[in-house]
């Protein structure tokens, strides 16, 4: 749901943290959300294959053989680019958190990751006027749900989760932001359904494409959304 960037470093390892049931579904199974061991492999490259086939493996494109093993070679590069980017010291704060399915509603027999979200500190403008001076800000980025689990309440845990650890977090943060791009409408409808409001429209966003030879971003307009973290 939010923008997907590749660009940040990681903060110092938190702990397992597990959430407990939040929301039954229909299927009578469960989910739990878990904030994950930034300092663990395994974790990290479950997140990060989760989170690269959730934003990027479903661009529309050419389905020529020759298309698809480019667009699988720059998956693995972009996968391993984020894997870099969350093993790197990060002087801040920042923390990742993942949704997983229950089996039979026994959150101890645990099944993929259906839902990822993370949250950083990050200098950002909330405003087009070019005199205002970044600030340091906590973003959500990488929100997203497997189609199937969407509408599930899956969405609005992890959004809970990360606005929860926010509050945790020193220097302590009064408000929390979001940027989704201009024609992803649901996402709008779910963090304004959330009690976060619009600030501006930055027509001025990059954004990762697949397709062709090589490496490129094209230029998009994405929302920038806050929410205060007392409402």
């Amino acid at each position: 749901m939010a923008r997907s960037t590749l660009k940040h470093s990681t903060c110092l390892a938190a702990a397992l943290f597990q959430l407990c049931i939040i929301q039954q579904f229909a299927s009578s199974s469960a989910f739990i959300i878990q904030q994950i061991n930034q300092d663990n492999k395994h974790d990290l490259e479950q997140f990060s294959t989760f989170c690269i086939d959730m934003f990027h493996n479903n661009q529309a494109g050419s389905d020529s053989i020759v298309s698809r093993k480019w667009k699988d070679m720059k998956l693995a590069m972009l996968q391993k680019a984020q894997m870099l980017d969350l093993s790197v010291p990060f002087n801040g704060n920042r923390s990742v958190f993942v949704a997983k399915a229950c089996i039979n509603s026994d959150k101890d027999n645990l099944t993929e990751i259906i839902g990822c979200c993370e949250v950083i500190e990050e200098r950002i403008v909330i405003s087009r006027e070019q005199n205002k001076t970044p600030r340091v800000r906590p973003i959500i980025e990488n929100l997203a749900v497997k189609e199937e689990y969407r509408r599930q309440g899956v969405g609005k845990a992890l959004l809970e989760a990360v606005q929860q650890n926010v509050q945790t977090w020193i220097p302590y943060h009064d408000d929390i932001y979001a940027q989704v791009e201009e024609d992803n409408l649901k996402a709008k409808e779910f963090f304004v359904g959330n009690n976060f409001e619009v600030v501006f429209a930055d027509n001025d966003c990059k954004k990762d494409d697949l397709e062709g030879l090589t490496f490129r971003q094209t230029t998009i307009t994405k929302f920038m959304l806050r929410k205060a973290l007392d409402s």
